[in-house]
Formats: structure tokens, sequence, C-alpha cells
């Protein structure tokens, strides 16, 4: 396989990177695109159309390859995988379950490929409240089952918070998932999802919690709880205007690495904390400090280890890493995609995302806040 990654800021400008990319006859099968809500996606679309590429393209809140960040871009990794090795799929779940949506969408895969992988994504019209990450991703799993290989993010709109999209060759949904499916009998798929930030202070139970909504902590309020550990005081207008991003709950879990939960906004009436993402009741978190330069160091380390564990080389790379990332790491996340892509010298696209798939490490498939996640794709 062979793969090159493009970026523009104008539909002209990937056109015009797109045929500079085939100059050399090299001629793509699969594009992975990434690209800001103002961009225009029928442009785009077309333009791939032309030149017969398939799209997996998603909506973003930041875009990059290599380690040049970008926001409001276009930026393309294009592959020339053999077209009877992958297929794309992708369903509006308007009116429907997401769960049943993914599981039908897992059982059309496998009448393709016996043993497929995937990168996914889904899109959601915010108002009407976040993508389910934890029913998408049951509902897949209850079709291909547990030890399937899955990473990708939920769509972006430039932290407009308004509305998102995933599409492909001629189809666009506000309310979709859209799947890339590999035989993986064909095609490697080794990533990591990678976090950094550092428990702290004593683990602590969620004793009252529903829709994503913590109300109890220890049987205590939850808000009353976060502030403790912040060491604030907040008035009500105080705790509306407050923006908790950087409290983050390490979930415990029985095997692997702890999973991330990023806050979203206090509920002063209730004294409830709202959260991206499912927590069940009954679960063991510890709180989490903001991250420093070296959680930047540790994302490298794991990618080294993960290519000296028996995967030295990549044709290319894909990254969904969280916009909580973007924000709490500043200049420092340019390095910490560096990092990535240096240590397998490859072809790389990623974007920011709101939420991210995949595997924790010794553990299952999760949905994660706050975290990066990776893949290094090569053909077998």
């Amino acid at each position: 396989m062979k793969a090159k990654s493009i970026k523009g800021n104008t539909t002209e400008e990937i056109e015009t990177a797109l045929q500079q990319s085939m100059a050399d006859s090299f001629k793509p099968t699969l594009a992975i695109v990434f690209l800001s809500i103002r961009q225009d996606r029928d442009a785009i679309s077309a333009i791939l159309d032309k030149e017969d590429i398939a799209i997996f393209g998603v909506t973003s809140c930041g875009e990059f390859i290599d380690g040049q960040v970008e926001e409001g871009s276009i930026v393309m990794l294009l592959m020339d995988i053999k077209k009877t090795d992958f297929s794309i799929l992708i369903e509006s779940y308007a009116g429907r379950e997401q769960k049943d949506v993914a599981r039908e969408m897992g059982e059309a895969a496998l009448r393709i490929f016996n043993n497929p992988s995937f990168l996914i994504a889904t899109s959601i019209i915010i108002p009407d409240g976040f993508p389910d990450g934890e029913a998408t991703l049951n509902g897949l799993q209850s079709a291909t089952g547990a030890d399937i290989t899955i990473w990708g993010g939920n769509a972006g709109d430039d932290r407009l918070f308004d509305h998102t999209h995933v599409f492909t060759n001629k189809q666009s949904f506000g309310k979709g998932i859209i799947l890339l499916v590999m035989d993986a009998d064909k095609i490697m798929m080794k990533g990591q999802a990678a976090f950094g930030w550092k428990p702290s202070g004593t683990e602590r139970v969620i004793t009252n919690c529903s829709n994503g909504c913590i109300h109890t902590i220890d049987n205590q309020p939850a808000l009353d709880v976060i502030l403790k550990f912040l060491g604030l005081k907040l008035t009500r207008e105080e705790a509306e205007k407050f923006t908790p991003g950087s409290v983050v709950f390490c979930l415990i879990r029985d095997e692997g690495a702890p999973v991330m939960r990023s806050s979203g906004y206090f509920n002063w009436d209730d004294r409830s904390v709202f959260v991206n993402g499912h927590i069940a009741q009954g679960t063991k978190v510890r709180f989490a400090l903001p991250p420093d330069f070296e959680i930047v160091e540790e994302v490298t380390k794991d990618a080294q280890q993960i290519r000296d564990d028996g995967f030295p080389t990549a044709d290319a790379l894909v990254m969904f890493s969280c916009i909580g990332r973007f924000i709490e790491l500043g200049p420092m996340i340019s390095t910490e995609i560096e990092g990535v892509k240096n240590t397998f010298n490859a072809p790389m696209a990623g974007f920011f995302a709101y939420g991210e798939f995949g595997r924790a490490t010794k553990g299952k498939n999760e949905f994660h806040n706050n975290t990066c996640c990776w893949v290094a794709l090569k053909e077998k």
C-alpha cells in the first residue's frame, strides 16, 4: 500500500494538491477526509468522485497531517488500497436507536468480510444531545464480537457545538454512522488509546447517575465534591459560567487502563455534573490533574513500544485526538502528533474529535474522552 497526506485551506488548494500527488502515477482508491464544517463537503466529494476515489469523511474541530495543526482546513490521507480489501458503510440513525443501526452495520460488514476491522465516526445535531458512543460501540460489537478492532472518533464542528457530519461519496448525514471496513486478513491495524492525565486523590464511587449526569459521588452532591477537589467556592452566577473541562474522571476498570470522562457543565439547582459519555452507577473513579509535557513523551514512548513489539513499519497512520487535549496541551499537541508520526515515519492524517473509540491498554474497546487514539495501517 502506498499513502500520501495532503492539506488545503480551500477546495481549489485541495484539487491542486490532489493532482500533484498523482503526478508520479500514484492512483489512490481511498481518501480519509477530515475537514472543517465551514468547508464545502459537496465540492470536495465531487473532486474525489471524478477520480473514482472512495471517501471516509468527517467534520472536525481542527485537522492535521503529520505535526502541522490547522483549524478551518481540509486534510486527506490518500491510499491505493485494493478495492476488494475495503468497503465503506454509512447510515442515518435519525428516528432510530444508534445501537440498532450500529448492529445492522456490523452484520452487513460480516457479509462483506469474514474478518473485518473498522474505522468509525459518528455525527450529531448537538442541541438534540451528544451521540451515545457506548450504544454505537455495543451495537457494533453485538454483531461482530468484542475482539474486533475498532478505532475512530465523533465528528466535530469547530467547537460551535451545533451540528456535525459524516459523509461519503454523494451521501452526508447530520445524525449518522460511517464505517471504513477493512479486510483484516489483508490489512493490519494496530493502535493505542493514550490519555496521560494523572489520577489524583482518593478513589471514589459514583452513587447516583443517569443519562450522563452524575448526581452524587460517595452519596454527596457531585458538584460539592468537585468544587472541594478544585478548592473553589463559586456563586450560582460563577458556576453557570464556569467551564469545568479540565475536571476529568478516571473510570477504574477491573482489567486494563482507566478510561477518561470529561465534565461538561454544572447544574447549580440539583448540584449535579454532566459528563461527556456514559458512567454507570457504582463505577469507581478518581479525579485527574491536567497534563504536562510528560504525557507527550509517554505517548511517543508507547508508540515506540508498539513498533518494537512486532509492528516495525506502517504504510499510513490515522489519529483521532480529543478537542480537550488540544485545549489543554496547546502548542505541545504538535509535539505529541509528531512523536507518533516520527516513530513510524509514515503519512498521517487526523482530527480533533468530540470523543474517541479505541481499545484501552490491556483492556477492551471503549468510548473515550480526553484521549489520543491513533492507529497504524499496513498491507500484509
